[in-house]
């Protein structure tokens, strides 16, 4: 007889674990036979990514001309504006008083040459006393100068007759001479005076500041009631309707944009679409800062609804090939290696996509790929 409590289990338990373990080595083995891939031909993409930002075609900064105090404003967000248009006005106490008195002085001034000032009036009265005064003198000189060949009357007055002569001759000349000086003068002054006036009225109108194109207002820095100066924006004003795309390309990526290249961008505003566009500018200078450069693009199909500000992602196509030998890119290493029965394998890759890379040579569509291996 035997104990058939203390044989019996025993006996299953063996039993169970044998077939836990030959289970377990199966297991293990279809695993490691099944946990690979092989390169497969497809069409590839080749894309730079990009952040990207939908701006206004054309957009400028609104600054004052002077410096002062903003007395009326029609500037609110989203206001529509037309070239021209008045936008805001600023205190200008001290130009129109500066307007006024260069007026004062502009009508002085052509009072004195255009009028009947004294200045002018007085040298012409003066002319022509000095001018009968010499033709006085002119007559006696003569008239001794006769007398005195014919040897008639004294060396001493004939002399006398000649320096008088003389005398009012220098004097009406030099009259005549202060004369057109002084009208020269006047006439400057009265240039200075109206160019200083015309000058006062354009600085009055910097006072004014209008709009330079027809468009929207995006946004309002300065209210009524502010002070403002040539250095500090009022407002931003943008075209309404048209809009164009900026996008922020890392450096090691420019070399391989060109003009005309296409963008597919998605917007976070319209979930799950996408926008074809092209690639239309590519700034020529690098932002120290970011270290990054600017490139604009413009939509194909503009969407019916855009906002300055929307953002979103794009992809810029830089190469497109319709069959060549990928893997996907998580299964190549930074080295360019793969993982094959025989280890690790190197390869020669060529363009690559967000998921797929290019295999040019290494390995064939009957190489088994593994999964890296990861370092914990």
């Amino acid at each position: 007889m035997y104990d058939t409590k203390g044989q019996i289990p025993k006996m299953i338990s063996n039993k169970n674990l044998l077939v836990f373990l030959l289970l377990t080595l199966v297991w293990l083995g279809c695993k490691q036979t099944t946990d690979f891939i092989k390169p497969s031909y497809r069409p590839l993409t080749e894309a730079v990514y990009s952040t990207v930002t939908v701006v206004p075609k054309e957009v400028y900064n609104v600054y004052p001309a002077v410096s002062g105090i903003i007395t009326s404003s029609i500037l609110t967000e989203g206001k529509i504006v037309k070239k021209g248009e008045l936008l805001f006005s600023i205190d200008q106490i001290q130009s129109t008083l500066n307007k006024e008195n260069a007026r004062l002085n502009y009508d002085l001034a052509k009072y004195n040459f255009e009028g009947n000032s004294a200045i002018l009036k007085d040298l012409k009265e003066n002319i022509q006393t000095a001018s009968l005064k010499f033709q006085n003198d002119s007559i006696n000189y003569q008239r001794f100068a006769i007398l005195w060949e014919k040897g008639i009357g004294t060396k001493q007055e004939f002399d006398n007759q000649k320096l008088l002569f003389e005398t009012s001759r220098n004097e009406l000349s030099k009259m005549i001479n202060t004369y057109k000086r002084t009208e020269k003068d006047l006439a400057n002054k009265l240039k200075i005076a109206n160019n200083t006036y015309q000058i006062s009225t354009n600085n009055n109108e910097e006072y004014r500041v209008t709009s330079l194109m027809n468009g929207a207002v995006y946004e309002v820095l300065k209210k009524v009631g502010e002070a403002v100066n040539p250095q500090t924006p009022v407002a931003l004003i943008g075209s309404e309707n048209d809009f164009i795309l900026k996008l922020l390309i890392d450096e090691v990526d420019i070399s391989r944009l060109q003009i005309g290249q296409l963008i597919i961008v998605s917007l976070d505003a319209f979930e799950n679409e996408t926008f074809e566009c092209e690639l239309k500018k590519i700034y020529p200078s690098k932002d120290l800062r970011s270290q990054t450069f600017t490139i604009e693009a413009a939509f194909k199909t503009q969407p019916k609804i855009l906002m300055n500000g929307l953002s979103g992602e794009a992809n810029i196509i830089v190469s497109k090939k319709d069959h060549v030998l990928t893997l996907p890119s998580q299964y190549i290493n930074e080295k360019n290696q793969v993982n094959t029965k025989k280890g690790l394998v190197q390869v020669e890759v060529g363009i690559s996509s967000l998921q797929f890379t290019e295999i040019l040579n290494g390995i064939d569509t009957t190489t088994e790929i593994y999964k890296l291996e990861t370092s914990e």
